[in-house]
């Protein structure tokens, strides 16, 4: 699949690169990312420039590294999982780039374009019941709370309570401010159901 080239003149997102296994790994091993999502412990370079190199022979899924659109620096990772009609995205952000909207911006980014170039219907999202933070990306990003879409999943041995975000495509969601796809096309925004793990 083409890269997509998504900016916002804040945040790209651009597809990966083998020479980015390395920071991706010491990245992932971040205590808040071990916490909250479902990156291995164990995680090696090595590993990592496997599965970027088997992402570009998927025709399901999505992945993107989240840079800083005027220096290139790497800030973070954001993924979507898709069939025809339903998508599932998760995110983490680096240490040094928290606090700065780098999430909120590239989920935004990411949804409206799996929306308009996918033509999906819906995205899900979960976050861990305990990372406000990611609770609050979703939210900042147009999604709302749906507590039937919450589930308890085991994640590394462990059940975690995880709640749901969903948003469907045409459901009258406010319109992300600060960049635009397509000025032309109809807003969605994802079922988020947050896997922030």
């Amino acid at each position: 699949m083409a890269d997509p080239g998504l900016t916002d003149g804040a945040v790209l997102l651009r597809q990966w690169r083998p020479t980015d296994a390395d920071w991706y790994a010491d990245a992932a091993h971040d205590p808040e990312i071990q916490r909250y999502t479902t990156e291995s412990p164990m995680l090696t370079a090595a590993e990592v420039r496997a599965a970027i190199v088997a992402l570009a022979d998927q025709t399901d899924t999505v992945g993107r590294v989240i840079c800083d659109a005027t220096t290139g620096q790497r800030l973070g990772n954001i993924a979507l999982r898709f069939d025809a009609t339903v998508g599932e995205v998760s995110y983490w952000v680096a240490a040094s780039a928290r606090g700065r909207g780098v999430a909120t911006r590239a989920l935004r980014l990411l949804s409206e374009w799996a929306f308009a170039a996918l033509g999906l219907s819906e995205i899900r999202l979960w976050t861990h019941a305990d990372n406000l933070a990611s609770r609050l990306v979703a939210e900042r990003a147009g999604y709302r709370r749906a507590p039937d879409h919450d589930q308890q999943r085991t994640v590394k041995g462990r059940v975690w309570d995880t709640l749901g975000y969903p948003g469907r495509c045409g459901s009258g969601r406010p319109a992300a401010t600060g960049h635009a796809l397509n000025p032309h096309a109809t807003r969605c925004w994802p079922v988020v159901i947050v896997l922030r793990r």
